[in-house]
């Protein structure tokens, strides 16, 4: 069986809790999700999705400035990511990036 460039096959239990937080954000349950996308963060401080979930929860249950803030940790930890990638597939990254700075602006 061959593995298809960019589908990730090997997912963890961590993958699976963040799924699990990012189902209660996109279903409206954001202080369950901000309850485990802290928890996730708390394990993983530079986990790129747990903490560009917490923000967003952050900024839909109306926590502007600490929604403010973990976008900007968000954005730093993108940028590792893409030092880390220099001459890879930096697409996702740069993609989260822009969208991590549009949410940024709205909340300016």
């Amino acid at each position: 069986m061959t593995k298809s460039k960019g589908i990730r096959t090997d997912f963890t239990e961590f993958d699976e809790r963040v799924g699990k937080a990012w189902s209660l954000h996109t279903s409206g349950q954001d202080s369950a999700a901000i309850q485990e996308f802290r928890r996730l963060v708390d394990e993983w401080q530079d986990h790129v999705d747990a903490n560009f979930g917490l923000a967003l929860a952050y900024k839909t249950s109306g926590q502007h400035d600490k929604a403010r803030e973990q976008f900007q940790k968000t954005l730093a930890c993108i940028e590792s990511e893409l030092a880390k990638n220099v001459g890879g597939d930096t697409s996702r990254f740069q993609m989260l990036q822009r969208m991590v700075e549009q949410h940024l602006a709205t909340l300016a």
